[in-house]
């Protein structure tokens, strides 16, 4: 699975992979809810995340990929893939000492990790729909996505936030950290850059995934009246505002190089 994911970077790889109907392969996969399902998100994350995606995220759409990919974003037990129970995060302590023990911890680590691991595939992989859907992808794709978001009273959206607000909270406790650390202290006595350091440890601890969540806040903010109102209401719960979303969309595009991505960014941010 790590080798087709590699491979998927290649156009013609890609366009292959679409025509030996790869994608509904993996959906298959992810639907059976076993391990392979979780290498199954790496490979749709990789194969709907390159510049030259868009066809692949309309198809994902087209075969009812949507269907899958929720399920498992809402984080519902029934619906996530489970780890082989040869592996670490599919093993189970039994004995006592074993639940006191260097065991027990490891096994907690991994299966922390494996649902970390989902959570982040889904989350690129819910961005990159965002990215390359538009009002002229066939399938009435854009739509459909749209429609996920409202649908049951925009509980997709409440999911998102609490995503998107979760990762803002790992981000900052992880800024604080470094900055509380002996390696802020030795690398500003080397002179170098801390503020650059201290954001390097805020993408490393979360940020990545903030900015991400934030740019899909954004597209559905956008594109949508009522996930808009949906959200503004759930942010003043929270004694916030879109405002937050902006700054997460302004410091995104700061970390992105020029082009088609960084400029897509730029103009969420205007359109809130």
């Amino acid at each position: 699975f790590d080798c087709l994911a590699v491979l998927l970077s290649s156009k013609q790889n890609l366009s292959l992979f679409l025509e030996a109907q790869g994608i509904e392969l993996m959906l298959r996969c992810i639907r059976e809810k076993v391990h392979s399902g979780f290498c199954s998100l790496k490979v749709l994350f990789f194969a709907l995340s390159s510049t030259d995606s868009k066809k692949a995220c309309e198809r994902f759409v087209d075969v009812g990929g949507l269907k899958t990919l929720f399920s498992v974003f809402m984080g519902r037990s029934l619906s996530i893939p489970k780890p082989a129970k040869c592996s670490d995060a599919g093993s189970k302590v039994s004995t006592a000492s074993d639940k006191n023990g260097k065991r027990a911890k490891k096994v907690t680590l991994a299966k922390k990790e494996w649902l970390q691991g989902i959570e982040n595939n889904m989350i690129h992989i819910l961005y990159s729909l965002t990215r390359h859907l538009d009002d002229n992808s066939p399938f009435d794709a854009k739509a459909r996505l749209i429609a996920k978001f409202v649908e049951d009273d925009c509980i997709k959206c409440d999911r998102l936030l609490e995503l998107f607000l979760k990762y803002d909270t790992k981000m900052r406790q992880a800024e604080i950290k470094y900055l509380r650390s002996e390696e802020a202290d030795m690398a500003e006595a080397e002179g170098i850059d801390i503020e650059f350091a201290a954001l390097h440890a805020r993408l490393q601890g979360g940020g990545d995934l903030y900015h991400r969540a934030s740019a899909i806040l954004a597209y559905l903010i956008s594109s949508s009246k009522r996930c808009c109102g949906h959200i503004t209401e759930q942010l003043k719960v929270q004694n916030s505002g879109i405002v937050v979303i902006k700054t997460a969309l302004h410091e995104f595009a700061s970390v992105l190089d020029q082009g088609e991505q960084r400029q897509q960014i730029i103009s969420l941010g205007a359109l809130m």
